[in-house]
C-alpha cells in the first residue's frame, strides 16, 4: 500500500491483483485491476501511415520486417513478485510495478489520482521490483538487470524509457533492494546487497554485504558521489530519506544500530593565494576524480582535463597547504588515503592511474601539468575508535606531512579531532582532541597554522596546529564568535585588516563573523582583494577586502553607485566554482551544469592597477585592450609616475598600432573621477597643469620617441590643429631604416583609420591651409560641388576676414573674434553684432585699449546686457568704464548701491536739494528691503532727516544704535514717544512667537510618537499576515513579489555538482561530499532671515502676517504696520526640483511620509528658536535698561524653558534605529502574502527619505551664543 503525499488517498494492492483506492477515513473510492486491458489515456495514436512491413528498416534490411516479436523472460529469481506503488510528489499520479500475466516480467502502469489508467510502460526484459517516482514528477526510477551489466533505468510518465546509468558492480554480484529519491529530487540513493553465490539455493546463514550509493545528475551525466559499504556484521535493514530535510538520510543496521547522514553541496577546489596555484577543481565520480586546472583551461562537465583512477570509490577530496596547494589527497571508501603530487612539467609522463581527457592525449600534446600517484596510505590508530562507513570525515591537509580529520567518541555524542602524520606507507594518528559538541565544519584557508572549527550549535573555535589546542574564536570586540545559524560553507580570511570567519547557510544567509551581510547569497569566493558573492537576484557582487567590517552591510545591498563596477548581472542560478588567484578569471556554473568564465570589472581594474604600480605597461595595455578599459587610465592612474617612466612605456608598448591606439583614445577628462570613480574613490581637484593632458602626454611620447626611434614620430594627437601638418611639411617620400618608403598620401590614409574624416577635414580647415584641406577632402565622401565653391569664396577674402569666416564656420568664436577685431574700423559694426550675438563681451574688451571709442562702445553694450540679466551692480561698473555717468547712476539706483550712487551725484555735480531727494527715495527703498541700518545712514547723512533715521532704527530693532543717534542729536524725546512703545510691542510678539512655537513643537512631538507606534504595530500585523495589502503600489509590488518568489524557487533547486558535504552520525556528524507626489502643507514655518516673515498654512498659498512692530515669528525688525500679502509656497521651479523628495512629505494625518514631515517641522522649529537668541539678548538688555526687569525675566524664562525642552526631546525625536535601513523580516513561517506586504511596507520608507540629513540627525544648535543675562537670570553664571 502507499499513501498519497498529502495523506488524503490510500492505494492498496490486493492478492487478487486489484487496486483499491480509499480515503483517509478508509472509505473505499474505487477498485480496479492491476493489469488494465486498455492502453491508457497517454497511448500513442496510430494514424495509419503504413504497416511495419512497408517501412524502411535501415541497415537491418527487409528481414527486420518479418522479425517475430521478442519473447520476454519472467522476473528474476530474487524478485519477491509483489506489486510496488510509488506516488508522484504532487499526488496527481501514482505508478504500480507488478508482474505481467502475459510475459511473467514486471511492467509499470501509471494511474491518475481518480484511479483511471493513464499509460503503461513498454515491456523491458529484466526489470526488477525497485520503484521510485521522482518528487519533481519527471522520471520514474527502476533497476534493470541485463546480461552484461546492471542498470538503473528511468521511465517517463507516458511509459517510455528516458535514460539510464550503470552500477559499478560485476554482473550478478549484487541485487538492488531499493532506489530512493530525496525530497528535492537531486539525489538518488541506491541500496544494494551482495547476492549469495548460490542464487537458486539461498542459505539463511548467508550475511550479505550492503551498499548505499548516492547518485546525482549534471549535464546529463550521472555521478556516483558517495559509496557507503557496510560489512556483513552491519547489514543494512532499512534506508529512508528525511521527509523534511532534503539531504538527510536515516539508515538502520543490524544489531539495532542507527546512523544518520546529512549532506550539503560544497565545491572542492585548491586554496592557493599565489600565481603558482592552478585553481584546480575536482569532482568525485565513483572510482574516478575528475580534475581540471581552471587557470589553464575551463572544461565543462562531465568532461575534465584528466582523471585520477582510484583503487576504491572516493569519498572526500582535500588540497595541499601553502606551497603544495596543487597536490591532491583523496579519502577512499575503504578508509585509505591516496595522495597525488603535481608534476613539474606538462610533458612529464604520469603513471597509469592518471588518464588524460580534454587536456590532450591520443596523439595530441598534453596542455597542462598532471598529477602522479605518490602513494596509498592506510591509517594506524593508537587506540580503538568508533568505526562505521565514513566515520572519518572533514579531512584537511594542514601541513606537508600532517592531516586533520574528525570522528566520534565512544559515546557517539561528541566529536574528536585526530591529527595524523604521514609516514612511509601509513598515516599514524599522533594526537586526538575531544570537542564539547559535534563538529559541523572547519576551514583553514587563511593561514595553515590556524583552523576555524564550527560546531553544530554555531559556536566557532580556533584550533592551533602548533600546540594541538582548541580555544574560543575571539573577535576584535573581545566577544566569542557564535553564529546564529549553522553554515554549510565556511572560510577564513582578512577583511579590513581583521581576521574574520565567513559562513553561508543553506537558506542563503551570508555571515561575516556574527553579522549577517546578505540574506540572498547563493555562493561566495575569496579573491586576493575582493570578496565575491552571487545572489538570488542574479548578480555577482565584488566587495573590497580593504573595507571595514562594520561597513559591509551597506556595500552588499546591491544599491550601487551609477559608476560602480562591483556589481554585474549573471545568468539565473549561477554559482561560483572558483576564482583564479592573481588573475581576473571567475568561473561560474549554470544550473544545467555547464561552465561560464567572466572577468568582473572590479577584478580587471584591480589587476590593471597592480600592473601600473609595477610599471608593467605592456601587461596593463593588453589587459585594458582585451577588456575594453579606457586607455586614459594608463595616465590618470598616476600622472607623475607615467611621465617619469615614459621611455619604459614606449619600449614595452613598442608596436606602432598600440601607441596610436593609446594616443587616439586620449581625452581631457580624468577617468579615475568620472568613469572609474568607484574603483579609485577620488574627488575632483583643480588641475594645476597649465597645458592640457593630451598635449602633455603627446609631448612626453614625442620626446621619448626622439631618443629611441625617430621614425615613430609620425602620428601625434594634440589639441592644437597645427599638429596635423605631416602631409603639408613632408609631401615627398620618407625613407625608413629598413628602406621602406612611405608617402604623405599613405600617411594620411593611415591617419584616416584612426580619426573621423569629417573631424580631420575641420581640423585641416582650421589650419587655414587650403592645400591640406583639398588633400583631406579628396579622401572623404564630400561633394566637390559643395566644398570647392566654399573654398574659392574664402580665397577671395582678406586674410584676417578669411580666418574670421573659417573660425566662425568651425564655431571657434573666440578665435574668430580675434581676427574680426584686426580687420579695422570698416568691420567694427559687424564685430559689435558678432560680440552681441555670441555674448563675448569680456573677450572683446581685452582686444581694445581702454579709453578708445571702440572700448567705450563695447563697455556700454556690456552694461546694457548686464542690466537685462538683472546684474545692475556690475552694469554700473561697466557704465563707469564707458564714462556713461547717468546710466551708471541709474544702474546703481536699481540695485540700491547707495555708496556708488552718492559718488556719482558728486561726479555729476547735483545740487544738495536734488541729492537729498535721491537720498530719501533710496532710504525708503532700503527701509522696504528691511535694510534699516543703511537706510538710517542715508537719512542722517544725505537727506539730513534725523527723525526718520531714528524711527528707521527703532523699526529695525536696532535699539543701541537708535539710542546713540538720539543722544548725539539731542532727541531723547523719542525714548518716551517711540522707543519704549516699540520695546513693549516687541516683547509681546516674542512671547507670542515662542508660545506658538512651543505649542506646535509639543503637538508634533506627540503626533510623531503616535505615528511610530502605529508603524510598529502595523509591521507586527504584517508579519502575522493579518493586514490586507492596500498600498498605492500594490499591483507593482505584487508583480515584483511573484517574480522574486519564482526566482527563489528556481534557484532553490540549483546546486553545484562539484562537491557536497555530508553529516554522518549515530547522533549527527558532518562529512564533506565533493561534488506622487502629494500636496505639501506646512503648519510650522522655519525661521527666515532678517526682514522676512513667517509662512502660515493657507489654501494653495502661504500668507505672511506682520502685526504692529513684529512679525508672527517674532522678528522685531519687521514693519510696524499690519499687512497681509500672499506669497507663493515655492518661488521657482528649480527650487521645487531641489526640494526633491521633501515635496512628498505631508503633515496630513495618515499620509505615507507623515513621520518625515513631522521630523522636518520639528527641525525647523528648533532652528527658528535657536536663531532668536541674539534678538532676545538685545531686547532683554534694552528692557532692563528702561526698568522693565520683569518683562525681561519673563522672556528669559520662556526661551530658557523652551530650549531645555528641546534638549530633552531630541533623543526621542532622532532615534538611533532610525539611522538603520529597514529590511523586511523573512523566515520559514512567513506566507507569500505576508512577504509581499512586508516588502510594500518597507518600500514606504524610501531609502532616500531615510538618508535625508534632516532625518538622520538633529539640526546644529549654537551652544557658543551667550544670550542669557546675568542681571536677569537668577540661577547663577552661564
Amino acid at each position: 500500500m502507499a499513501w498519497s503525499p498529502d495523506l488524503e488517498v490510500l492505494v492498496l494492492a490486493t492478492g487478487d491483483e486489484t487496486l483499491i483506492m480509499m480515503t483517509r477515513e478508509f472509505d473505499p473510492i474505487t477498485e480496479v485491476s492491476q493489469h488494465p486491458q486498455d492502453t491508457g489515456e497517454a497511448a500513442l495514436v496510430d494514424v495509419g501511415w503504413g504497416k511495419k512491413e512497408t517501412q524502411f528498416h535501415g541497415s537491418e534490411g527487409k528481414a527486420a520486417a518479418q522479425e517475430k516479436a521478442k519473447a520476454y523472460s519472467s522476473a528474476t529469481s530474487w524478485d519477491d513478485r509483489r506489486p510496488r506503488i510509488s506516488w508522484r510528489g504532487d499526488g496527481q499520479f501514482f505508478v504500480v510495478s507488478s508482474i505481467s500475466p502475459h510475459t511473467g516480467g514486471r511492467q509499470l502502469h501509471v494511474w491518475t489520482r481518480d484511479c483511471s489508467h493513464h499509460s503503461s510502460s513498454e515491456p523491458v526484459d529484466g526489470l526488477e521490483q525497485t520503484l521510485a517516482w521522482r518528487p519533481s514528477g519527471s522520471l520514474v526510477a527502476c533497476s534493470h538487470m541485463r546480461p552484461n551489466k546492471h542498470d538503473v533505468v528511468f521511465f517517463e510518465k507516458n511509459g517510455l524509457r528516458h535514460g539510464e546509468f550503470t552500477l559499478p558492480f560485476p554482473v550478478n554480484k549484487v541485487k538492488v533492494r531499493e532506489v530512493l529519491w530525496n525530497m528535492e529530487s537531486t539525489v538518488l540513493a541506491v541500496w544494494c546487497e551482495e547476492m549469495c553465490p548460490d542464487r537458486l539455493n539461498q542459505h539463511p546463514e548467508h550475511l550479505p554485504v550492503s551498499y548505499v550509493q548516492l547518485w546525482t545528475v549534471n549535464n546529463y551525466h550521472w555521478y556516483l558521489k558517495q559509496s557507503l559499504q557496510f560489512p556483513a556484521a552491519q547489514r543494512v535493514l532499512d534506508v529512508q530519506w528525511d521527509p523534511e530535510h532534503g539531504y538527510r538520510m536515516h539508515i538502520v543496521c543490524s544489531g539495532a544500530q542507527y546512523l544518520q547522514y546529512t549532506w550539503s553541496w560544497v565545491t572542492c577546489h585548491s586554496f592557493g593565494k599565489s600565481a603558482d596555484d592552478l585553481a584546480t577543481v575536482t569532482a568525485i565520480d565513483g572510482h574516478k576524480v575528475l580534475v581540471t586546472p581552471m587557470r589553464q583551461m575551463v572544461v565543462p562537465p562531465p568532461l575534465s582535463a584528466f582523471q585520477l583512477e582510484l583503487p576504491a570509490p572516493g569519498s572526500q577530496v582535500t588540497f595541499g597547504p601553502t606551497g603544495l596547494s596543487n597536490d591532491i589527497a583523496v579519502m577512499l571508501s575503504d578508509e585509505r588515503l591516496a595522495v597525488y603530487h603535481l608534476q613539474e612539467e606538462a610533458k612529464d609522463a604520469s603513471d597509469a592511474s592518471v588518464k588524460v581527457g580534454a587536456a590532450g592525449g591520443t596523439g595530441f600534446s598534453v596542455q597542462c601539468r598532471r598529477h602522479s600517484l605518490q602513494g596509498v596510505y592506510s591509517f594506524d590508530y593508537a587506540s580503538e575508535i568508533v568505526t562505521f562507513p565514513l566515520h572519518m570525515h572533514h579531512l584537511t591537509w594542514i601541513s606537508p606531512d600532517c592531516f586533520l580529520f574528525c570522528g566520534l567518541d565512544t559515546g557517539n555524542t561528541h566529536s574528536v579531532l585526530y591529527r595524523a602524520q604521514l609516514a612511509t606507507d601509513k598515516l599514524t594518528v599522533r594526537s586526538s582532541l575531544h570537542v564539547e559538541n559535534l563538529v559541523h565544519r572547519y576551514s583553514c584557508q587563511y593561514g595553515d597554522s590556524v583552523v576555524a572549527v564550527q560546531l553544530c550549535d554555531g559556536t566557532v573555535l580556533r584550533y592551533l596546529t602548533d600546540d594541538d589546542s582548541l580555544l574560543p574564536w575571539n573577535m576584535e570586540s573581545g566577544q566569542d564568535l557564535q553564529l546564529s545559524h549553522a553554515c554549510n560553507q565556511m572560510s577564513v580570511c582578512l577583511i579590513g585588516g581583521e581576521e574574520v570567519v565567513l559562513g553561508l547557510t543553506d537558506r542563503y544567509r551570508f555571515y561575516v563573523n556574527d553579522k549577517e551581510i546578505a540574506s540572498n547569497c547563493t555562493s561566495f569566493a575569496v579573491h586576493d582583494e575582493f570578496l565575491l558573492l552571487t545572489t538570488l537576484s542574479h548578480t555577482c557582487r565584488c566587495i573590497s577586502r580593504h573595507t571595514r567590517v562594520r561597513d559591509l552591510p551597506s556595500l552588499s545591498d546591491g544599491k550601487a553607485h551609477p559608476f560602480d563596477e562591483s556589481v554585474r548581472r549573471v545568468e539565473r542560478g549561477s554559482r561560483i566554482v572558483t576564482v583564479v588567484p592573481e588573475d581576473t578569471k571567475l568561473v561560474l556554473q549554470m544550473p544545467r551544469g555547464n561552465l561560464e568564465v567572466i572577468h568582473p570589472r572590479a577584478l580587471v581594474l584591480s589587476a590593471v592597477r597592480k600592473y601600473l604600480d609595477r610599471q608593467q605597461y605592456k601587461d596593463a595595455f593588453l589587459a585594458m585592450r582585451k577588456h575594453r578599459i579606457n586607455m586614459n587610465l594608463m595616465y590618470d592612474h598616476d600622472p607623475q609616475m607615467f611621465c617619469d617612466h615614459i621611455q619604459l612605456f614606449v619600449s614595452q608598448v613598442e608596436a606602432v598600432n598600440h601607441l596610436n591606439l593609446f594616443l587616439t583614445d586620449l581625452q581631457e577628462e580624468d577617468v579615475t573621477i568620472t568613469m572609474y570613480t568607484a574603483a579609485y574613490n577620488r574627488h575632483s581637484q583643480p588641475d594645476s597643469q597649465v597645458t592640457s593632458k593630451v598635449d602633455r602626454v603627446c609631448d612626453c611620447v614625442r620626446e621619448a620617441l626622439t631618443h629611441m626611434d625617430r621614425d615613430k614620430r609620425d602620428l601625434m594627437k594634440e589639441d592644437d590643429p597645427d599638429a596635423i601638418t605631416l602631409p603639408r611639411h613632408r609631401p615627398d617620400c620618407e625613407t625608413r631604416k629598413e628602406g621602406v618608403t612611405v608617402t604623405a598620401e599613405e600617411t594620411l590614409k593611415y591617419l584616416l583609420f584612426l580619426v573621423d574624416v569629417n573631424e580631420l577635414y575641420d581640423v585641416a580647415l582650421g589650419s587655414y591651409d587650403f592645400d591640406l584641406v583639398l588633400m583631406v577632402a579628396e579622401k572623404s565622401q564630400k561633394d566637390p560641388k559643395e566644398y570647392i565653391p566654399f573654398l574659392n569664396k574664402l580665397r577671395r577674402m582678406e586674410d584676417n576676414y578669411r580666418r574670421f569666416a573659417i573660425d566662425q564656420h568651425l564655431r571657434r568664436f573666440r578665435k574668430a573674434l580675434q581676427h574680426i577685431a584686426g580687420c579695422g574700423d570698416d568691420k567694427f559694426q559687424e564685430c559689435l553684432t558678432f560680440v552681441e550675438e555670441h555674448k563675448l563681451y569680456g573677450d572683446a574688451l581685452k582686444l581694445f585699449a581702454p579709453g578708445t571709442s571702440q572700448f567705450k562702445q563695447l563697455a556700454t553694450l556690456y552694461g546694457n546686457y548686464l542690466c537685462e540679466k538683472n546684474r545692475s551692480d556690475e552694469a554700473g561698473v561697466m557704465y563707469i568704464k564707458a564714462e556713461e555717468w547717468e546710466l551708471a547712476l541709474e544702474a546703481f539706483t536699481a540695485c540700491n548701491n547707495w555708496r556708488q550712487m552718492f559718488c556719482l551725484t558728486v561726479k555729476l555735480g547735483y545740487s544738495s536739494e536734488k541729492e537729498a531727494e535721491i537720498a530719501r527715495q533710496c532710504a525708503r527703498q532700503l527701509q522696504s528691503m528691511k535694510n534699516f541700518n543703511d537706510a538710517a545712514v542715508v537719512f542722517e547723512r544725505y537727506a539730513e532727516d534725523v527723525e526718520e533715521a531714528i524711527v528707521c532704527l527703532i523699526e529695525g530693532a536696532l535699539w543701541e544704535e537708535a539710542l546713540r543717534m538720539m543722544h548725539q542729536h539731542r532727541r531723547t524725546d523719542f525714548i518716551e514717544t517711540n522707543l519704549k512703545t516699540a520695546l513693549l510691542e516687541c516683547h509681546e510678539q516674542h512671547l507670542e512667537t515662542l508660545e506658538e512655537y512651543r505649542d506646535n513643537f509639543e503637538k508634533h512631538k506627540k503626533r510623531l510618537s503616535v505615528v511610530r507606534e502605529q508603524r510598529e504595530k502595523q509591521k507586527l500585523e504584517i508579519l502575522d499576515g493579518d493586514v490586507p495589502c492596500n498600498n498605492m503600489d500594490s499591483d507593482l509590488f505584487s508583480d515584483t513579489s511573484s517574480a522574486t518568489g519564482a526566482s527563489l524557487q528556481s534557484s532553490h533547486y540549483s546546486y553545484n555538482s562539484q562537491r557536497s558535504t555530508v553529516i554522518s552520525r549515530r547522533t549527527g556528524v558532518n562529512i564533506e561530499m565533493p561534488s506622487d507626489t502629494v500636496d505639501v502643507t506646512i503648519s510650522v514655518s522655519a525661521r527666515r532671515p532678517t526682514g522676512q516673515s513667517l509662512r502660515e498654512e493657507t489654501h494653495g498659498t502661504v500668507s505672511e502676517r506682520r502685526p504692529t512692530g513684529q512679525s508672527l515669528r517674532g522678528d522685531p525688525r519687521d514693519s510696524l504696520c499690519s499687512t497681509y500679502e500672499p506669497i507663493p509656497l515655492f518661488k521657482t521651479l528649480l527650487q521645487e526640483q531641489e526640494e526633491g523628495d521633501k515635496l512628498r512629505w505631508s503633515l496630513k494625518e495618515g499620509s505615507q511620509y507623515e513621520d518625515c514631515a513631522l521630523i522636518d517641522a520639528l527641525a525647523k522649529i528648533i532652528t527658528a528658536v535657536d536663531s532668536l537668541k541674539e534678538e532676545v539678548n538685545s531686547l532683554m538688555r534694552a528692557l532692563v535698561q528702561f526698568h522693565y526687569d520683569a518683562l525681561a525675566l519673563s522672556l528669559h524664562q520662556q526661551l530658557d524653558s523652551f530650549l531645555t525642552l528641546i534638549d530633552k526631546s531630541i533623543p526621542c525625536i532622532w532615534l538611533e534605529e532610525s539611522l538603520q535601513d529597514a529590511h523586511p523580516i523573512l523566515g520559514p513561517n512567513m506566507t507569500s502574502n505576508a512577504i509581499a506586504q512586508a516588502m510594500q511596507q518597507n518600500s514606504s520608507s524610501n531609502t532616500r527619505e531615510q538618508k535625508d540629513p534632516v532625518l538622520m540627525a538633529p539640526p546644529k544648535r549654537r551652544k557658543d551664543v551667550r544670550w542669557r543675562l546675568h542681571m536677569v537670570h537668577t540661577g547663577g553664571d552661564h
